[in-house]
C-alpha cells in the first residue's frame, strides 16, 4: 500500500482494515454463540473508524493520534470478544480463540504504552524487537482468526451430529445406539457391584391403526405423549430410549424384579389415565438379571422382548415378566 499511496493514507487504511477484521470476527462470533450484536454495529464501526482516520490526521500530530485510537478500539473489541468466549463451555477452539484475543489485547496495550510513555518513541520506530513482535502478532491474526472460526463451527456441527445420533428427533429420548452405549456401561457397573439390573420393553398397542385412522401427525403426538409420561415416572439413572417406531426400552440399573414390576405398572396406569381421541394403551415386557446371569444388554433386551410378545398374545395392555 505504501508503494502506491502516501504513508498517511496507507497507515489509515491499514488501521481501518484491522478494525474491520476484528469487528467482523466479533459479530460472527457473537452470532455463532447466539448473542447477536445490533444490526448497525458493523456499519457504525466502519463509519466511525474511517472518520477517525480522516479527522485525526497524521498519527504523529494531535492530542489523539489515529494509531492510538485504532489500538484502543481494537482493545475494546478483543476484550468484548474474550468476554463472550469465556462465557461458553470450555473447548479447544474456544480456549484458543480466548487466548488469541487476550494475547492481541495485551500486545496492543504494550505496544501503545511503549510508543506513548517514552518520548523517544513514536509508536513506529521504537524498540525494534517489540516492533517485530507487534507486526508478527497482527499479521498472524489474519490466519488465526479464520482457523478459530473454522474450528468453532466444526465443533458445533460435530456436537449437533453427535446429539442427533444419540437422541431421537421426535421425543428427545436416547436412540438405540445410545441405549447400547450407555446400557452396557450400566450392566458392567451392576456386575461389579453385584446388583440387579432390569429392562422394560414397551410397545404401544394397535399403533398402526392409530396412524391409519387419525393420521401420522396424531401418531407422532401419541409417541411424544407416551415418552413424556414414561419419563415422568422413570428417574435417573434409568435409561429410556425409543427403540424403533412405537417401541421403547428402559434400562433400570440397581433395580430388582419387584421394583421393575411396580414401575412398569405405574407406566401402564399413567397411560390408561390419559383421555384422548386415540385412548392408546401400552404392553410391557420385563426382564431382570442378577449378577452374572446375563453377559450382554442385547440378551437381556431379547428376554424382555419375549415377555412383551407374551403380553401381546395375552390380550395387550398388560405387563408380563420373562420366565
Amino acid at each position: 500500500m505504501r508503494s502506491i499511496a502516501p504513508d498517511t493514507i496507507a497507515i489509515g487504511t491499514q488501521n481501518i482494515c484491522l478494525i474491520a477484521t476484528a469487528g467482523f470476527f466479533l459479530a460472527g462470533t457473537c452470532e455463532f454463540f447466539e448473542r447477536p450484536l445490533p444490526r448497525l454495529f458493523l456499519p457504525i464501526l466502519l463509519l466511525v473508524s474511517t472518520a477517525a482516520m480522516v479527522v485525526f490526521g497524521s498519527y504523529t500530530e494531535g492530542f489523539i493520534h489515529r494509531r492510538l485510537f485504532a489500538r484502543t478500539l481494537l482493545v475494546l473489541i478483543y476484550a468484548f470478544l474474550a468476554f463472550v468466549v469465556f462465557q461458553q463451555p470450555s473447548t479447544f477452539a474456544r480456549r484458543l480463540t480466548a487466548g488469541i484475543a487476550a494475547a492481541l489485547a495485551t500486545l496492543i496495550l504494550i505496544r501503545t504504552l511503549s510508543g506513548y510513555i517514552f518520548p523517544a518513541a513514536d509508536g513506529v520506530d521504537s524498540d525494534a524487537i517489540l516492533q517485530v513482535i507487534y507486526a508478527v502478532g497482527f499479521s498472524s491474526t489474519d490466519v488465526l482468526i479464520p482457523i478459530c472460526a473454522i474450528l468453532m463451527i466444526s465443533e458445533n456441527l460435530r456436537s449437533v451430529f453427535e446429539n442427533q445420533a444419540m437422541h431421537d428427533s421426535l421425543t428427545g429420548l436416547l436412540t438405540r445406539r445410545a441405549l447400547f452405549a450407555f446400557g452396557e456401561s450400566e450392566l458392567s457397573g451392576c456386575k461389579r457391584n453385584k446388583a440387579p439390573i432390569s429392562v422394560l420393553m414397551m410397545d404401544l398397542d394397535h399403533f398402526k391403526e392409530i396412524n391409519d385412522t387419525f393420521g401420522h401427525d396424531v401418531g407422532d403426538r401419541v409417541i411424544q405423549d407416551f415418552a413424556t409420561r414414561a419419563q415422568s415416572i422413570l428417574r435417573r439413572p434409568a435409561l429410556l430410549a425409543r427403540y424403533g417406531g412405537e417401541e421403547f426400552v428402559a434400562v433400570l440399573a440397581n433395580t430388582s424384579l419387584q421394583d421393575a414390576t411396580l414401575i412398569a405398572n405405574r407406566i401402564r396406569d399413567a397411560v390408561q389415565a390419559q383421555v384422548s381421541i386415540t385412548n392408546y394403551r401400552v404392553s410391557i415386557g420385563i426382564a431382570c438379571a442378577d449378577t452374572g446371569e446375563v453377559d450382554s444388554l442385547a440378551r437381556l433386551i431379547h428376554k424382555a422382548d419375549l415377555a412383551l410378545y407374551q403380553a401381546k398374545q395375552g390380550g395387550r395392555n398388560r405387563v408380563e415378566i420373562a420366565s
